[in-house]
């Protein structure tokens, strides 16, 4: 056992930074829930860490335990399928050209999303997301007009 420490000091390094983190991470979600505010880990970090170590052991087979941490999950599964489904729209979206009756001079280059926490003690894990609406500067009848552009509008 003593020979295994001191072959994978790295591995060792990070089981303890892990460990930390989720200790963290476990203590932020008890705060969280006793006092009503909205209280930060270090959400996932202690999932890289297990499997960073297990990687850098001998043994890395068990770098499949990281995938045991839920954040990390929500992490691979949600919200950086998210991010390219986000991405691809922008990339992909066409402007009108023509918008109420005038011709669009210049629009918003974005569709992102941002989270709002509402009402932190009556709920303390209600969210909401919000859409960040584009929007098109028009000329219509030598005036400048902003119009906003929703997705429903599209």
């Amino acid at each position: 056992m003593l020979q295994f420490l001191k072959d994978n000091v790295l591995c060792d390094i990070c089981l303890v930074l892990a460990v930390f983190a989720w200790a963290i991470t476990i203590n932020a979600r008890y705060v969280s829930k006793k006092t009503g505010y909205y209280v930060s880990g270090l959400p996932s970090v202690g999932g890289f860490c297990l499997i960073i170590g297990f990687l850098s052991s001998t043994v890395k087979w068990l770098a499949l335990l990281g995938l045991l941490d839920r954040d990390l999950l929500n992490l691979l599964t949600r919200v950086i399928p998210d991010i390219i489904l986000v991405e691809r729209e922008v990339r992909n979206w066409i402007p009108p050209n023509k918008w109420d009756g005038g011709e669009v001079i210049e629009y918003t280059r974005y569709h992102k999303c941002y989270e709002e926490i509402r009402t932190p003690k009556k709920y303390p894990y209600a969210d909401r997301i919000d859409t960040i609406n584009r929007y098109a500067i028009v000329k219509k009848e030598n005036a400048l007009v902003l119009f906003k552009i929703s997705g429903k509008d599209r």
